[in-house]
This record gives structure tokens, C-alpha cells and sequence, in this order.
């Protein structure tokens, strides 16, 4: 036996003993680490478990915490399921998730907006009523293993899954087409087309009367232009003729007789026209653009015809300006002279659109210059009034607003739109046909003559402002959206109503030159009111026919949404 004092400075077996000191250090350090990966297990399970949850709640949010409920139960997770409105659904205990740790979960209804300017925890906001999306929160306490020695409680793990719909609506902005006259619409439709075309009253209503489904028709396109392994965006974007374009709506099946008639006598009438035209300035298609023609999509939209055959015409023509003579084809009208400019939409906002919330639509800027011969009443007998007027549209807007998700079926939803029918101004006096199609300049109405004889001569100025600054919503339910049905918005004020109240406020010269003298006589005041008054009626009939082909409406702007989809949820943040 060595004595104590050389024992201590002995040197042998130092490193095992420092193994033996540390191991059960190394041990429990191990075991931590364990701990810690399991968390992060557990706290991943607990996040898929959150997220597929919420997805199952969105499809059918109506019955939101069942839906999680059976989504639980079939994955045998024991998980009572509490409501926003402290609806409770007990947790399942079957033999195989007895020894589970049971969780918690609340679920929540409510409408989420997909807007990048708004701070993600902030998108999704609680309603009940209305509700498109599903945000679930899952808690359990954690399972530990050596650390559950030093704490007297598990940490408590929580996961958020929100899922929404993801929806998408077809709407266009328009003009509602009622009181046609067919020598107005040749003769402008024509100048439009370079061409000269005989339709009748009956081919242009059956016109009106169809949609064409937009899938087929450009499917027809992709067709004609050789595109057929190409996306709806090489369709849109390829240059195509008038020809191909009629040629391609009378390939969609469904179409009436009297339709692909009117539609194949004016293919025949264009059929020398070789101007190319980009459908992409008609149509918009940006949630839809990237897939290719050959799958198609589970998507609807339809364009009326006569609005695509106008609006197609409107770009090929160019200059977008026309002149004409339209003649006497206004009963009480001796003489028409028409210059109308079209202006262009900006090209994110075509007349036609497939989007999301928050996506828009455009009619066309319009200015329009007409001189009309009037015959004179009473007083004025035997004297040819050349009235001259003045009407400038600006571009009516529709934004989709909110597309509200049922649950049942993809369509089962109600669309809310905002519109605004821009403001108007029409006008007695002349204007410079050079500033018409220059949008940029202000077209400026001077006091014009409108009566010229040897005894007299009456000049004349008048204003009337149709405007309405604030938007109108307009809500649109699946039954309304599968029958197509139109909603205006406006002033209030009809076309007719505006021309009266233009008339009203004539600012009047008259000039007897047997006196030299510049006088009102209210004699012939009286029968140049009743000379307009008498032709109010005809002058409004020209007018809705001139603007028609344009897509507006004096102070009116009308609202169709042709389709509705809401897609399976997904998650979103």
C-alpha cells in the first residue's frame, strides 16, 4: 500500500477518471438533444396537422369545425374541435390514438384578402357571415423525456393554418343593346370595316341576343393560326385577321342560324381585309393565360357578339376615327353628318376580363361630333335648321370587388361588382374635327350658327353634364351570373332626358337682317323650341345607335358577369 502523500501525486488512470466524471454529463446532454429534436418534431406534425385542417374547414366552410372534426377523426389525432361560436366537438378515442397526447383546436370563419400591401397576419379577418376561408389553431402540450424531470409542466405547442379559395369571376362593361336601327349601324359599323354592309334589324338582334363562349372560340383561333400546342397568351397576343376572327366565332358550336348568317355576311363583306389585330386588347385573361390551349381550363366566360364584332372592328380600323353621311335614316331627321373618335383603354383594362378580386374593366373613351338637318316648325317653316352637337364619354370603369364562395359547388357564389359610369357631356355648338381623336386636348364647343336665311340667322351654345363620381355596387347571385344578366349603373338621367335638358339651356342669337338688328323674337324662340322638342325622340335614337358600336352609353355604364369559379382551397398566409 502506497502511503497517502505519494498516492496523491500518482499520475496512472487520470484519463478514465475524467471519462467516468463526464459520461453521465455527455449522457444527459445527448438526452436533450433528443428532447429538442422531438419538439421540432412534434411542432412539424402539429403545423401539417394545423394546415390540412384549415384546408378541410375551406372546402366546406359552412360546416367548418365538422369538416376539421372528420378530418381529425379519420387520421385518428385526438383533438377536440371548439367553434367561434363555443360549438364543441369531443375529441375521438379509439385504441390506436388512446396513448396520443390529446390537443385542442379552434377554428375560425372568416374572409381572406389576398393583397400584398396588407401585413400577412392581418389578410385573414373572422366573419361569420359571408365566410371563404378557415383559419385553424391546433395546441397540445409537448412530450418530453429526460427534461420532463426537471419541469414540472410540458411546453405547450401551437400551429396556425389558414386556407382560402381561390376565386376568379368573368365580367365586362358594356352597353345594353335595345333600340336598334339598322342604317345607322351599316353605315358606321362599315366605315369601321372599310366595307359596306346590308344587315337587317333582325341580324343585328341576333347579334345582341348571343354570347360566344370565349374556350371554344379561341380554341377555333389557335386553330386558324396554326397555335394549337400554344398557351391562351400566344393566342392573345398572335395578330389575327377580321375574316379569321368571324371565321373563328362561327366555329363555336351552339350558335343559331340567323347568327352565323349575319356573321358569315360579314366575314364575306371583309374578306379583302388583311389589318391584324391582337385579341389581347379585347380580352384579358391573366389567371388563365399561362396554360395551353390543348388542356383548356375549368373556366367560363362568354362575350356578347355584337360587342366582340364592334370592339374587334374599333382596333382594326386604326385611325379610330370614322366620317360619314348617314343620310335620312332617322325618321324627322332630314340629314345626318357624323364624326366619331374612339379612344383606347388602357391595355390592362380591355372591355372583358377574367380576374381575381380587385381586377378591372374599361369601356372606350368616345367623342362624337354630329350635324343634323332639321326641318323647321312654325315660324321657322321652310327654314333648314343645321344643328350641331357634341357628346364626350369618358371611359366607365367596373372593378371586381369580392367574390363570396358557398361551398356546394364551384359556382355557387354571388359576385360583387363597383362601377362608375364616368361623366358625360353633351353639347350644342361646333368643335374642330382635328381634336377629336387627340384625347390629350380638351375639344372645345364654340356658339355655332344653326339657321342661316336671307331674313334670319340664329346662333346658338347649350351645355348639359351628366356625371357620377361614386361607385355603385352591384351584387350578382349564381342565378343571376348563369342567366347573364345585365346591371346598369347611371345618373339617373336617360339619354332623352339629357338632350331636353340640353335644349332647355339653349344660349340664344337671333339676328333679323331686315332690322340689322340682334333681338329675341318669341315667336321664333317658340317654334325653335317646339322644332326641337318635336325631333327629341329621333336625336336620341341616333345618338344610343351612333354610341352603341363605340360600348357606351350617355351616363350609363352596364355590368354583365358571365362566370364564376371557386377553386379548392389552399393554404395561404
Amino acid at each position: 500500500m502506497k502511503r497517502p502523500r505519494s498516492l496523491l501525486r500518482e499520475r496512472d488512470g487520470n484519463i478514465g477518471t475524467l471519462a467516468a466524471i463526464s459520461l453521465p454529463l455527455l449522457i444527459f446532454s445527448l438526452a436533450l438533444g433528443v428532447d429538442y429534436g422531438y419538439l421540432t418534431v412534434q411542432q412539424r406534425a402539429l403545423q401539417a396537422a394545423a394546415d390540412l385542417a384549415a384546408i378541410a374547414a375551406a372546402a366546406n366552410v359552412g360546416e367548418a369545425e365538422k369538416s376539421a372534426a372528420g378530418y381529425f377523426a379519420l387520421n385518428n389525432l385526438p383533438v377536440t374541435v371548439t367553434g367561434k361560436n363555443g360549438t364543441t366537438i369531443p375529441a375521438v378515442i379509439t385504441a390506436v390514438n388512446s396513448r396520443v397526447t390529446p390537443a385542442t383546436a379552434l377554428v375560425e370563419r372568416g374572409r381572406y384578402t389576398a393583397d400584398p400591401d396588407i401585413a400577412p397576419e392581418e389578410r385573414f379577418k373572422p366573419a361569420s357571415a359571408d365566410a371563404d376561408a378557415a383559419r385553424v389553431t391546433l395546441s397540445r402540450t409537448s412530450d418530453l423525456f429526460v427534461a420532463a424531470l426537471f419541469t414540472p409542466r410540458s411546453p405547450l405547442l401551437s400551429a396556425t393554418g389558414a386556407a382560402a379559395r381561390s376565386k376568379t369571376a368573368a365580367f365586362s362593361i358594356g352597353t345594353r343593346l335595345a333600340s336598334l336601327n339598322d342604317g345607322i349601324l351599316n353605315a358606321l359599323l362599315g366605315k369601321l370595316l372599310g366595307t359596306n354592309l346590308s344587315l337587317n334589324v333582325m341580324d343585328y338582334r341576333a347579334l345582341v341576343d348571343t354570347d360566344i363562349s370565349v374556350q371554344p372560340f379561341l380554341k377555333a383561333v389557335a386553330t386558324k393560326l396554326d397555335l394549337t400546342a400554344g398557351t391562351y397568351e400566344d393566342v392573345l397576343n398572335a395578330g389575327i385577321t377580321m375574316p379569321q376572327l368571324l371565321a373563328s366565332m362561327r366555329a363555336v358550336e351552339g350558335l343559331s342560324g340567323p347568327v352565323r348568317s349575319a356573321l358569315h355576311l360579314i366575314e364575306q363583306a371583309t374578306a379583302a381585309s388583311k389589318a391584324k389585330l391582337p385579341l389581347s386588347r379585347i380580352l384579358n385573361l391573366d389567371p388563365k393565360k399561362g396554360l395551353a390551349v390543348a388542356t383548356g381550363g375549368d373556366w367560363k366566360m362568354s362575350i356578347n357578339a355584337l360587342q366582340m364584332i364592334t370592339s374587334a372592328a374599333a382596333l382594326a380600323n386604326g385611325a379610330n376615327q370614322v366620317a360619314l353621311d348617314v343620310g335620312a335614316v332617322v325618321p324627322g331627321l332630314a340629314a345626318v353628318k357624323v364624326n366619331l373618335a374612339i379612344g383606347e383603354p388602357p391595355v390592362e383594362t380591355p372591355a372583358h376580363r377574367l380576374g381575381a378580386p380587385g381586377s378591372a374593366v374599361r369601356s372606350a373613351q368616345t367623342r362624337l361630333s354630329v350635324e343634323l338637318g332639321i326641318d323647321g316648325l312654325a315660324a321657322l317653316a321652310g327654314l333648314r335648321i343645321k344643328l350641331p352637337l357634341y357628346v364626350e364619354v369618358a371611359a366607365s370603369e367596373a372593378k371586381l370587388s369580392d367574390i363570396r364562395c358557398f361551398g356546394g359547388s364551384p359556382v355557387n357564389a354571388n359576385v360583387v361588382i363597383e362601377a362608375v359610369p364616368g361623366v358625360a357631356e353633351v353639347a350644342v355648338g361646333k368643335v374642330d374635327p382635328s381634336v377629336l381623336s387627340d384625347f390629350s386636348d380638351k375639344a372645345r364647343v364654340q356658339k355655332a350658327r344653326i339657321v342661316d336665311s336671307a331674313l334670319l340667322s340664329i346662333d346658338a351654345i347649350a351645355h348639359a353634364e351628366v356625371k357620377n363620381l361614386g361607385r355603385t355596387r352591384l351584387t350578382y347571385t349564381p342565378t343571376e351570373i348563369a342567366a347573364g344578366t345585365t346591371k346598369s349603373v347611371s345618373t339617373r338621367d336617360t339619354l332623352t332626358s339629357t338632350v331636353r335638358t340640353l335644349f332647355g339651356n339653349l344660349d340664344v342669337d337671333i339676328n333679323v337682317k331686315l332690322l340689322g338688328l340682334s333681338i329675341g323674337i318669341p315667336g321664333i324662340t317658340s317654334a325653335l323650341g317646339s322644332t326641337l322638342g318635336a325631333v327629341t325622340p329621333a336625336i336620341d335614337e341616333l345618338l344610343y345607335n351612333l354610341l352603341i358600336l363605340a360600348g357606351v352609353r350617355v351616363g350609363e355604364a352596364d355590368i354583365r358577369v358571365t362566370g364564376v369559379r371557386c377553386q379548392r382551397p389552399a393554404l395561404v398566409q
